[in-house]
């Protein structure tokens, strides 16, 4: 089983991106953050001309969540992590009994703002979830843009983003309380091959970026045990930042997919 994740930055503009990825990697999950578009506009018929349906909770212009999959989703949640200001950051579906939870969780700005205040009362909504699905299903998959590198290894330099956005201790210990739960991160796991240093998973378009490393390891995909044990691959496909694909999109999403091979 192939679980993919992807920010693609718009729907809109990087489908056509999207079912060539489906069409070369097969993926059996692909979950696909920051759609950008409300429920009517999400183009779910191409999609299933591939062999893939379609859940997705989105709203215009920002946000919005997806799940294309070869399997016929069931038990589907939509936005089950909410807060007040009602953003579309999640979905979540059981496909081959494992419940697979897809999440665009808050970028916060800047340490301090009211955004980032907004970023800890979701990521602690996130967790009373997660605490309550974690009794129900022992197999559960936990991914998406966590908009958190959880270790300096998973920034390009940590003297210059120490306790900066997407860094910062209170931010980090967040997300160590997902581990805490039970869960892991596969991409650290030690049953696959290691990655290089500065394997990173996001890069800003901007000062070149990509082409000299400058990134975040921010994309991640978090199993329970049971998934751990059946883990046999995780990468990430720098090629998409590469590809073109065609001439009307000059340019692929500023993150890569992440790739979670089980045996199951």
């Amino acid at each position: 089983m192939i679980v993919t994740t992807w920010n693609i930055n718009s729907i809109k503009v990087r489908q056509f991106a999207v079912e060539q990825y489906l069409i070369e990697s097969k993926p059996d999950v692909l979950v696909l953050q920051e759609t950008k578009a409300q429920d009517g506009a999400f183009p779910e018929d191409s999609f299933l001309k591939l062999g893939y349906h379609s859940i997705f909770c989105g709203q215009k212009t920002y946000n919005g969540v997806a799940i294309l999959s070869k399997l016929k989703p069931k038990d589907v949640e939509y936005n089950p992590i909410s807060t007040e200001e009602d953003e579309k950051r999640s979905i979540v579906a059981t496909y081959n009994n494992i419940r697979i939870l897809n999440l665009y969780i808050v970028n916060g700005q800047d340490v301090g703002t009211d955004k980032y205040e907004y970023k800890m009362r979701w990521l602690s909504a996130l967790y009373r979830y997660v605490t309550n699905i974690k009794k129900k299903y022992p197999k559960i998959i936990i991914l998406g843009d966590f908009n958190i590198a959880p270790r300096d290894e998973d920034t390009f330099d940590p003297a210059i983003t120490k306790e900066q956005i997407l860094c910062s201790s209170q931010e980090r210990e967040k997300y160590k309380s997902l581990l805490d739960l039970g869960f892991f991160d596969l991409f650290l796991s030690d049953k696959i091959d290691k990655h290089p240093p500065k394997t990173f998973s996001w890069w800003d378009y901007r000062r070149a970026a990509f082409h000299n490393n400058i990134g975040y390891r921010i994309d991640l995909i978090l199993g329970t045990e049971e998934i751990l044990n059946s883990c046999t691959q995780v990468r990430i496909d720098r090629h998409t930042r590469y590809k073109t694909w065609c001439k009307k999109e000059p340019r692929t999403s500023d993150h890569a997919p992440v790739v979670a091979e089980l045996s199951v």
